[in-house]
């Protein structure tokens, strides 16, 4: 039974669940050894934004 487009993504369609996965995500980046620490910290600053714009829009 495939329910492809029919049934919501609970992620993209719930701003408060998005902003965590951002969150995660920064904190990810910032541990990651494979990313330079000033490229990882612009990273994980544009995440933490999307973060706070998704908390605001809920």
């Amino acid at each position: 039974m495939r329910t492809e487009g029919r049934q919501p993504d609970l992620i993209r369609n719930s701003p408060p669940e998005l902003a965590k996965a951002y969150r995660v995500a920064a904190d990810t980046v910032r541990r990651d050894p494979h990313w330079a620490p000033s490229d990882a910290e612009k990273r994980a600053r544009l995440y933490e934004r999307e973060a706070e714009r998704l908390e605001q829009r809920a």
